[in-house]
């Protein structure tokens, strides 16, 4: 008998999964996301207002200047 494997269907996230999911990859580098500017980002990609590529540029915006 040959058994094949089938991906899981995609877990349904919440924005709150997503920002604790976030949150907790940067503390586990060592980081904490303080500035309110910088959350706000964040919150809006958790909540798909932005893309991932579109939240990167912002963030470089924001701390580059």
């Amino acid at each position: 008998m040959v058994r094949t494997l089938t991906a899981a269907p995609p877990a349904r996230t919440t924005p709150a999964d997503r920002l604790a999911f976030s949150d907790a990859a940067l503390a586990l580098a060592g980081h904490e996301v303080t500035d309110p500017a910088l959350r706000a980002i964040v919150e809006r990609a958790a909540h798909s207002d932005l893309t991932g590529d579109e939240a990167v540029a912002a963030i470089r915006r924001h701390v580059q200047g």
